[in-house]
């Protein structure tokens, strides 16, 4: 069963390889569900920043890039790392895959009481405890029911605060659709009729819904995705300022140079000298 928990955890990149490090966007091939038990901390999820504190809950869905911006010295939280293997289980129905990206696009942070933040710290040690003991049938069953427990619990979280959100159902289904798309595409399309095509609708109704629903327009989202993939080579990597250009899909590599200085004020190599310098 692809579950891991951890609790009271203290948000460390050294302890487990999904949690970003340095400040860099990272991705996990599962859903994280993270409860705060103390101290506050802000993600950086798709740019978008969120304001982790005592009592509440975020749900990063698969695939989706973070980071941990800044955190207090006491920040403490519960992860569970559910991967997407365990949502083909048949006894999973489709209402809460659906609830959970609704919760993953429109509304990944949440307030929670502190009754339930008792509640969900109790069941993360019990099911911690299970993990370690699990290996027969009837444990692999009580793991997999208390998991289910955990996300329907979420679920009920997003109704009760979801009143306040004004999106209709297909406004998220065609913001879904398009940063589903775009996180596995941008480095090769980055045109707004290609995936409004995609999608089924014009480009100016895709960019109309998106910026409605995120506060920008597609195009900046996907010069941003570029941009974060961009510094990650730069950074990572000995790769060529040159064939960085062309995996990144831009025409040449002055097309390429202008647009990075045109969003840090630095080129492509002045970046690199000053990781570099900054080791």
């Amino acid at each position: 069963m692809d579950i891991s928990i951890y609790d009271n955890y203290s948000g460390s990149s050294r302890d487990f390889d999904f949690f970003p490090i340095d400040g860099e966007y990272k991705t996990c091939d599962s859903m994280l569900t993270i409860i705060c038990l103390h101290g506050h901390a802000t993600f950086r999820i798709r740019l978008h920043d969120f304001q982790l504190s005592r009592s509440s809950s975020l749900i990063i869905g698969p695939e989706i890039p973070f980071y941990i911006l800044e955190k207090s010295p006491d920040f403490r939280i519960d992860v569970i790392r559910v991967g997407e293997s365990v949502f083909d289980v048949s006894s999973y129905d489709e209402v809460i895959k659906k609830r959970l990206k609704r919760i993953i696009i429109d509304r990944p942070l949440n307030k929670i009481s502190e009754r339930k933040t008792r509640m969900f710290h109790i069941i993360h040690s019990y099911l911690k405890t299970l993990m370690k003991e699990r290996g027969d049938y009837y444990r692999d069953i009580i793991v997999f029911e208390y998991i289910k427990i955990f996300l329907y619990e979420a679920c009920h979280i997003m109704d009760d605060t979801t009143s306040s959100n004004n999106l209709g159902k297909r406004e998220r289904n065609v913001t879904n659709s398009f940063f589903h798309m775009v996180e596995k595409e941008f480095m090769h399309n980055r045109k707004v009729e290609y995936y409004a095509g995609k999608i089924g609708i014009s480009a100016k109704h895709l960019a109309h819904i998106i910026k409605k629903t995120t506060g920008k327009y597609p195009s900046e989202w996907m010069d941003n995705y570029a941009l974060l993939e961009s510094k990650k080579l730069l950074r990572s990597t000995d790769e060529s300022i040159q064939a960085i250009s062309y995996d990144l899909n831009f025409a040449t590599p002055s097309h390429f140079s202008r647009f990075f200085k045109e969003k840090t004020g630095m080129t492509p190599k002045e970046f690199r000298k000053s990781i570099s310098e900054n080791q």
